[in-house]
């Protein structure tokens, strides 16, 4: 089991602790497999923001979760090296 610690923005950081947003979508450059643990790491700027020079700031706050399913990309239009992940949240 590996542990993958993941820049989140808060909008998508507050779904996820609400439970609205039980998956990740994700580039799978990290081999992320069923089991692994996730730890969501809320971002004060987005993605977005981030690309056109705001730093890299975190919030504080931050979610654990384990992977309990992966979909692979390259099929229902995913991309091939993206991947949604079903997540459960663990602390």
């Amino acid at each position: 089991m590996a542990v993958h610690t993941l820049k989140t923005d808060s909008y998508e950081f507050q779904a996820t602790h609400l439970g609205i947003k039980p998956w990740e979508v994700r580039y799978n450059d990290r081999n992320f497999q069923v089991g692994d643990e996730l730890i969501l790491k809320e971002t004060q700027f987005s993605g977005y923001e981030m690309l056109r020079g705001a730093p890299l700031v975190y919030t504080g706050r931050e979610l654990r979760a384990e992977i309990l399913y992966i979909l692979h990309g390259d099929k229902y239009g995913l991309l091939k090296d993206f991947c949604i992940m079903t997540i459960s949240i663990t602390e």
